[in-house]
């Protein structure tokens, strides 16, 4: 969770999104906003209908081949791009589709960092706003609970060897473009 914050205050934050926005109700004014995040592939569908399997497949062989380019033994990395899969997909299963996310009132949720810290006791909003160097929201917006209260669970009950490869995969994968050219061939390949 720690982490998390750290890399959410740099912006570098890949599982959720973490930003300042009009208020859905008074555009007079703005507030933070904090919106689910963590998938590699473009929407949940990807992970969750049969038509995409092919895709899905083709994804966990990218994850793969990004973590054993990363040194990981090849092995370990087909176990451990499983696992990232894995991870997605429960993230996905908890995410709004891109349907519900057209609806604003479906992404308006707010509430007070205290009253969110007690909706995700393993996620401090407290914190994450310490960590910010701001004071704590009297009113932010977690713009899609079911995934928070998701990823909290995941903080909980999610092997941190999980939470290392996703981290990793994903950190290698942003940064492709500027790594060597094995790297940005398997990006653009996949």
């Amino acid at each position: 969770a720690n982490y998390l914050r750290t890399s959410a205050a740099k912006g570098d934050n890949v599982l959720f999104g973490f930003g300042a926005e009009a208020d859905f109700k008074n555009s007079a004014v703005n507030m933070a906003y904090a919106s689910q995040g963590g998938l590699g592939l473009p929407d949940t569908t990807y992970y969750t209908d049969a038509k995409n399997a092919d895709k899905l497949k083709a994804y966990q062989a990218h994850v793969a081949k990004v973590l054993e380019l990363s040194g990981v033994a090849a092995a370990d990395a087909a176990k451990q791009a499983e696992d990232v899969v894995k991870f997605e997909t429960r993230l996905a299963k908890a995410s709004m589709s891109r349907i519900e996310m057209r609806d604003p009132a479906k992404r308006y949720n707010p509430l007070s960092a205290a009253d969110a810290d007690t909706l995700t006791p393993n996620f401090s909003w407290t914190a994450l706003f310490d960590t910010l160097k701001v004071p704590a929201a009297q009113k932010f917006s977690l713009a899609q609970p079911g995934f928070f209260g998701e990823m909290d669970k995941m903080l909980a009950d999610v092997p941190a060897s999980t939470w290392q490869a996703y981290l990793r995969f994903h950190t290698i994968d942003d940064a492709s473009p500027y790594l060597s050219s094995q790297f940005e061939k398997a990006n653009i390949d996949f």
